[in-house]
């Protein structure tokens, strides 16, 4: 059976200049990657905090043989949503030379409200 995986989109902020005051100026640009990802739309929690009711959703995207160019500064929007990235992705690797076990591992949080 061939993996179907679902399109990912990595949002980057990208320094386009300095203002008149030398501060940095940015933009945000999005790029569909050329890998396919698994989704896990994970679950989600609502923390006791007073006077506020958020959501926080935790899914992942496992990338299999893959290894997409994204870091903690991204943000990956899959099935419409925009997700922040956790930490670093996890670039996991057969230590077998010829092996095409391995993949990425990238853990997302999203909160509303």
């Amino acid at each position: 059976m061939a993996f179907k995986g679902e399109p990912v989109t990595r949002r980057r902020q990208r320094q386009t200049g300095t203002d008149r005051y030398g501060n940095p100026e940015y933009s945000t640009v999005d790029t569909v990657l050329p890998e396919l990802a698994g989704f896990d739309p994970g679950g989600s929690r609502e923390p006791v905090e007073v006077g506020r009711e958020p959501t926080v959703t935790t899914p992942k995207l496992y990338f299999l043989r893959a290894y997409p160019d994204l870091t903690d500064d991204d943000q990956v929007i899959i099935r419409g949503v925009a997700y922040d990235i956790e930490g670093i992705p996890a670039d996991w690797r057969s230590p077998f030379e010829g092996s095409d076990i391995g993949g990425v591992v990238v853990e997302l949080k999203k909160v509303d409200g």
